[in-house]
């Protein structure tokens, strides 16, 4: 299931938000809109959807950031400054269907983890052990199926070893 991939540094403009699994279908998408209205304000066209997992809590409450990749070019002059997705070797799975097979998804990509010698790479902060980065990215604008909300996403997370 994983596939490790090498990827750039990506720029991107998000707000950060303390959310539970539960909340996230309703807040997710209002954040998206904000960042993308604050970014069309500026003339700035949105790249992709992003959300970036910082940590995930003992409450089952996790930090995250919403927003969107952006051309960090189209921002020089602005007041606005982005943040950098980091360059890596990344473990990567990709979707294209229901959003609400994202965490299965997700659960599968971290399953082949362990067989294959990789592990998510950790940030020391000053909340503790956090994600040192972990983010999903949403390709294309949603589309109403079936079974609600669907669209191609790349899940993305930094490793910390190669396969063994």
């Amino acid at each position: 299931m994983s596939s490790l991939e090498h990827l750039p540094a990506r720029a991107y403009v998000a707000m950060p938000m303390e959310v539970t699994v539960e909340q996230m279908p309703r807040v997710v998408g209002e954040e998206f809109d904000r960042v993308a209205a604050l970014l069309a304000s500026r003339g700035i066209a949105p790249r992709g959807g992003v959300i970036r997992y910082v940590s995930a809590r003992p409450d089952a409450t996790f930090s995250i950031e919403v927003g969107h990749l952006v051309d960090a070019a189209d921002l020089e002059g602005s007041p606005i400054e982005p943040d950098i997705l980091p360059a890596g070797e990344y473990s990567v799975a990709r979707h294209d269907g229901p959003y609400a097979e994202i965490g299965a998804v997700t659960r599968a990509l971290m399953d082949s983890w362990a067989p294959e010698g990789v592990a998510a790479a950790s940030a020391h902060t000053t909340t503790g052990e956090d994600y040192a980065c972990w983010y999903e990215l949403y390709l294309d604008m949603p589309r109403e199926g079936p079974d609600g909300p669907e669209g191609a996403v790349e899940i993305c997370v930094l490793t910390a070893s190669e396969p063994a």
